[in-house]
């Protein structure tokens, strides 16, 4: 149960973390994200913290004795999938910091998975 609750937490919060717009001001406003890209990232955050609420929904049903039928490699999958992406456009964009934790996220998300299936 604690790395389905360690998984639903990170993706929540990483979910939360794309969500906000980008900035209008300052230096990193010079940088100018198409639209497209920007809808794309919110849809990703909106995807992320719905994971990790599901995985938290499965961790729950499963300290309540729940018979449910439950995805979770699925979801597990779906997530690791969610980080890679992430991976893969922290080194389009350079960004090595977020790399580390797409890495982490991916890792984390693909150990959920294994307990899963």
């Amino acid at each position: 149960m604690l790395p389905a609750v360690l998984v639903a937490v990170w993706y929540v919060v990483e979910g939360i973390a794309k969500l906000p717009p980008v900035p209008t001001g300052g230096r990193r406003a010079a940088v100018v994200v198409p639209l497209w890209l920007r809808v794309l990232r919110r849809v990703r955050g909106v995807a992320e913290i719905i994971g990790g609420l599901a995985v938290l929904g499965g961790a729950v049903a499963e300290v309540l004795g729940l018979r449910l039928s439950f995805p979770g490699l699925a979801i597990g999958l779906a997530l690791a999938a969610l980080a890679a992406w992430t991976a893969v456009e922290a080194v389009v964009e350079r960004r090595w910091v977020r790399l580390a934790l797409a890495i982490v996220g991916f890792a984390l998300a693909v150990f959920y998975a294994g307990f899963r299936s």
